[in-house]
């Protein structure tokens, strides 16, 4: 008669713990690692978008203005409705030419053919890839004078730098520094560089095309784009002409102090949330990725000096800080 072997109840329950033990032990590492390949895939995008930007520079002699219209008309709300976005002129530096072509620059974006154009639109390099929200989000979403009220279209996680900029023409996020290296604004000037206004950053909200000879603080301390959620801020759409950008007047993953901004459907009115949320943020544990102007990527930690990031987003502030420093 042959005798069988086979598991005991309790054996079988110790291979179980064992396993069970193995699987807790190895799962936060293959996150880790799985985090690890999205940032940098993050990281590869805003490069693209940092040589897409030299690329421009070298076709036209400056970078693309944040906003073009077609209008002289003095900058302000009604005339930045509805007009074509920096993005949109980057299209033929980032294989993008056949949507380019598409686009009628003759008439507004909720206008002719346009909302057609990028209605459903998705470009997986201009997303971030660890950010579960990512992709398309309903037009409704912001007002009707900036994009079409049907259909969605992309959300921006990329978005080009206005310096330590006040972000509206009332309110100051961060009180100022002195000197003042935040809330940056120019005597004589009825608002802030949100629109044709000279200001910090690379960009301002306007027509304004920055040279990089601009640039007194060198392109390599300066920060061209970076990182952001557009769940948190309704103006964070690659479409939508107004507050499509982003300012150093917040720290870091400032979505952390004010999560109640969170909401990827419904227009945000909330004033802290309008005044906070046009600020760099990512789902990346610790930081935010950020490009600066001569082409480069580096990881920010969200703990960063808040004085080194203001001055890093100023291109003529004058400081001795460098990226290099951090």
């Amino acid at each position: 008669m042959t005798k069988r072997h086979g598991f005991t109840l309790v054996e079988l329950l110790v291979v179980i713990a064992i396993i069970g033990i193995l699987i807790a032990l190895l799962l936060p590492a293959v996150q880790a690692a799985r985090e690890a390949a999205r940032r940098m895939e993050c990281s590869n995008n805003l490069k693209q978008l940092a040589l897409a930007m030299h690329n421009y520079h070298g076709a036209f002699g400056c970078l693309p203005a944040h906003s073009y219209c077609f209008t002289d008309k003095p900058w302000g709300w009604d005339t930045t409705a509805a007009c074509h976005t920096w993005i949109e002129s980057l299209f033929p530096f980032i294989e993008q030419q056949a949507v380019f072509d598409q686009l009628d620059f003759n008439r507004r974006t909720t206008e002719g053919v346009n909302p057609s154009v990028f209605t459903g639109l998705v470009i997986p390099n201009l997303l971030c890839p660890s950010d579960p929200d990512s992709g398309l989000f309903p037009n409704t979403r912001e007002n009707k004078y900036y994009l079409p009220q049907s259909g969605e279209s992309m959300g921006a996680s990329y978005i080009p730098c206005i310096g330590p900029a006040q972000y509206s023409t009332n309110t100051c996020a961060i009180p100022p520094f002195e000197p003042n290296f935040n809330c940056k604004r120019w005597i004589g000037k009825r608002v802030s560089m949100i629109w044709d206004n000279e200001g910090p950053g690379m960009f301002t909200g306007g027509r304004v095309s920055r040279k990089f000879s601009q640039v007194p603080d060198g392109l390599s301390n300066t920060f061209l784009l970076g990182e952001t959620l557009p769940a948190y801020s309704t103006f964070m759409m690659y479409f939508a002409s107004s507050y499509n950008f982003g300012s150093n007047n917040s720290p870091p993953n400032y979505h952390k102090v004010y999560p109640i901004c969170y909401n990827k459907t419904m227009r945000i009115t909330d004033p802290v949330c309008y005044a906070f949320m046009a600020s760099f943020k990512s789902e990346h544990p610790g930081g935010v990725n950020m490009a600066t102007s001569d082409g480069s990527v580096h990881f920010i930690s969200e703990n960063v000096d808040y004085f080194v990031w203001c001055v890093l987003g100023d291109r003529d502030s004058g400081a001795p800080v460098s990226v290099g420093s951090l």
